[in-house]
């Protein structure tokens, strides 16, 4: 009985210490996401702001274009995001679609 219940420990110990290897790996993987997901918005709103910049020195029209494509830029940015995350199966609120709550 006591070497059944020696072993159990061990296996035991051995799947925690497994457990938080993958609990590690986890957060470098949304790590990786949320970093993703930050690019894509700076730079969706960046390229936004570069066109209106551009487009407002050459049609002379100072803030006019600048507004208007910044507004765009942080709406691609957002909906790239949104696309990015309904694409891991998450609906509105961040649960996934095939999770039943009790």
């Amino acid at each position: 009985m006591d070497k059944k219940l020696k072993d159990f420990s061990k296996k035991l110990e051995n799947l925690k210490k497994l457990n938080s290897k993958k609990k590690n790996k986890k957060n470098f993987n949304d790590f990786g996401f949320y970093l993703k997901s930050g690019i894509e918005m700076i730079s969706a709103i960046i390229v936004g702001l570069l066109i209106g910049l551009f487009l407002d020195s050459y049609f002379e029209t100072k803030p006019l274009f600048l507004i208007l494509f910044l507004i765009l830029g942080f709406a691609s940015g957002i909906l790239s995001v949104f696309r990015t995350v309904k694409k891991l199966g998450f609906e509105v609120g961040f649960k996934k679609k095939n999770d039943k709550l009790h």
